[in-house]
């Protein structure tokens, strides 16, 4: 993001110290997990950080702490994000389609809305346009286009690992390996406007 889009942020919003205060675990740059020995290391997720980009997008990248890899056709990694509906963003752990990003959504079923254990229905999303994904080592990259954020409104985020069906019209969600959030009540949330501000920060230092 450039220096006067970030300007025009801070102007709307004022002061930010009470954001740059936050510890690491209010902080909407970073979700920090911790080490599950029980998990094999491709399951096992580290943490996610956001950034944004010099061509305005939001990009999160979730590492795990073994390079992302599965025989399993329907195991994949996935980034769930809260604004306004339920957003589901996953990428296959198995290589062979390496290069397939999905996206699913539904209305929110609670404010913080936690995946759960199965089932778990999504639809797909239309509209599509500006959302990518790549790999990256241990993990995966995921970028959202600036625009597509409703900055009236929170937004939240966190990470998993699961088995899922895939069919035409749905996303099931039958197991959850592992969960970036795990062992929270509910997932965080921020003012969409606290998240860029955030980050625009951290981009003026």
């Amino acid at each position: 993001m450039n220096r006067i889009t970030c300007l025009i942020f801070f102007l709307l919003t004022g002061n930010l110290s009470p954001v740059l205060a936050m510890n690491i675990y209010h902080d909407p740059r970073m979700l920090p997990s911790y080490m599950d020995k029980f998990l094999t290391p491709e399951y096992d997720i580290l943490r996610i950080t956001a950034n944004a980009s010099p061509n305005n997008n939001l990009v999160f990248e979730v590492k795990t702490r073994g390079e992302i890899r599965s025989d399993n056709t329907n195991d994949y990694l996935l980034l769930h994000i809260l604004h306004e509906k339920s957003y589901i963003l996953l990428v296959p752990m198995n290589k062979t389609n390496e290069d397939q990003l999905l996206i699913y959504t539904r209305d929110l079923q609670s404010a913080h809305d936690l995946l759960i254990a199965s089932p778990q229905i999504f639809r797909p999303l239309d509209q599509q346009a500006g959302f990518s994904a790549r790999r990256v080592h241990h993990g995966i990259e995921f970028s959202i286009p600036l625009n597509w954020i409703n900055f009236n409104h929170n937004f939240g985020y966190d990470a998993y690992t699961v088995q899922a069906n895939i069919r035409t019209d749905r996303l099931q969600i039958n197991e959850i390996y592992d969960q970036a959030g795990k062992g929270r009540k509910e997932a965080p949330q921020f003012s969409a406007i606290t998240l860029l501000n955030r980050l625009c920060a951290t981009r003026r230092k």
